[in-house]
């Protein structure tokens, strides 16, 4: 199968990263946004830019989506269904198992191939081709896709056939990610309230035994400094924890067996219910800041 050119459809941060990756690598990309100024971004990048999903699955063999919503997907995903020359549609939105198999079915039945394609690393490591990529498709979909997934992914997992199944991994994927964001800003808060430096408190903590990836340098300079602007919004990160519990209920999982999750949940939330969905994740500081009577922020 040929990839010269690859259909990307959202182009947010990670679908921006995406497409500027595939250029990178030589691949011509057709691509669509409802928003202009995204398109705008990308076409200066090298990328031609289409006037609607369908377009897009009407010249392009392979169409990849990264989408902000499971509205949006489904919405997209219709387009896509009736387009004329895709044969294999690269779900890699967060949109958990439920959408997948409903999207995977409606492209089954167009004959198209689908691929659940779920992504973790963020904007900046998808740039690098460096993206993990858990993925469920049959092996000849898999096959087929795998050397244009290779340009954006250094580890590749299969994690099963059926759609939805790697949409189940990437939830228990994000709600670590959240448990550990909350933890480590939680934990900030603490430390500049008994009197630390809260700059020290970000040093320490990313040196030692307590590092990870709620504290990378962008998102701490980002909090520190005041500005939030870190890159991806809260809603985003909160409609991937809700998905999470809404799968762990429908398997009939006991949430008291998970108090460490279930609370980090609690925080995000209540973020939501703050209005600050459309705030970067950074914020989500403000309401352990507000709740302890401090603010962790850099001497000038």
């Amino acid at each position: 199968m040929s990839i010269a050119t690859v259909g990307l459809l959202g182009l947010g941060n990670m679908g921006a990263a995406l497409g500027e990756r595939l250029l990178d690598t030589g691949i011509e990309v057709l691509a669509y946004d409802l928003n202009a100024e995204a398109a705008a971004r990308l076409a200066g990048h090298g990328a031609v830019i289409a006037v609607s999903a369908r377009q897009v699955a009407d010249q392009a063999a392979v169409v990849i989506a990264s989408l902000p919503s499971v509205a949006a997907s489904h919405a997209v995903a219709a387009e896509v269904a009736g387009g004329s020359s895709v044969r294999h549609y690269v779900e890699t939105s967060t949109i958990g198992p439920d959408a997948a198999r409903e999207i995977g079915g409606m492209m089954q039945r167009n004959g198209i191939c689908f691929i659940d394609a779920a992504v973790s690393g963020g904007a900046p490591v998808a740039r690098k081709g460096e993206l993990a990529m858990m993925l469920a498709g049959d092996d000849a979909s898999l096959a087929a896709v795998r050397p244009l997934l290779s340009r954006l992914s250094a580890s590749m997992f299969e994690i099963g056939t059926e759609p939805g199944q790697a949409q189940l991994m990437k939830l228990v994927n994000n709600i670590v990610t959240a448990a550990n964001m909350a933890s480590a800003f939680e934990a900030l808060i603490l430390g500049t309230r008994l009197g630390l430096n809260p700059a020290m408190v970000v040093d320490v903590l990313n040196a030692g035994s307590a590092r990870s990836m709620a504290l990378v340098e962008r998102r701490a300079n980002a909090i520190l400094s005041g500005r939030f602007d870190s890159g991806p919004k809260i809603a985003l990160l909160q409609k991937d924890v809700q998905l999470a519990l809404d799968a762990a209920s429908a398997a009939g999982f006991p949430l008291e067996a998970i108090p460490t999750l279930h609370g980090a949940a609690e925080l995000w939330a209540d973020a939501d219910k703050a209005g600050m969905a459309g705030q970067d994740v950074s914020a989500l500081i403000r309401i352990v800041e507000d709740k302890a009577g401090v603010v962790a922020r850099a001497a000038d």
